[in-house]
């Protein structure tokens, strides 16, 4: 289970958003991006260990460049910040589809929150997904034990 951070600041919110991911996920779960290039070249590489992304858009310039590459982000749940709470930033934050949307101009204690749930739930179908696969080769094992 991974998470993935975009920023392309390395001070104030990007630190405090850093600060709250490393409290929730173990440094080697935790893949930092800091710019479009190198989180492009990411996501088109293997995605299966990657269970949450969060994207901070310190200006309209990063969530255009986002925008632009939204066809990689596809099945990854996404918690989303954006710049402003301007009507264009907001409708444009929305076509990358995030299952949560903040504000730069917040605590970030609602991203805490969410990502606390979103990591939460992912653990839980994680474990039920190999429970059913244990569930299923032993199964098979004993319709073999039959023959």
């Amino acid at each position: 289970m991974s998470v993935l951070f975009f920023s392309g600041e390395t001070k104030g919110p990007s630190e405090h958003i850093q600060r709250i991911i490393e409290a929730q996920v173990p440094g080697d779960e935790i893949e930092i991006h800091r710019n479009i290039k190198s989180l492009t070249s990411r996501l088109r590489g293997p995605r299966c260990n990657l269970t949450i992304i969060v994207l901070l858009a310190v200006s309209c310039k990063d969530l255009q460049g986002l925008l632009l590459i939204r066809d990689l982000f596809d099945d990854i749940p996404i918690i989303l910040i954006l710049p402003d709470r301007e009507r264009d930033t907001i409708t444009a934050g929305h076509k990358l589809y995030p299952r949560f949307l903040s504000y730069m101009d917040s605590d970030f204690s609602d991203v805490a929150l969410v990502l606390t749930k979103m990591l939460e739930r992912a653990e839980r179908t994680s474990a039920s997904f190999w429970a059913r696969a244990a569930n299923r080769a032993s199964d098979g094992m004993e319709s073999l034990e039959e023959v």
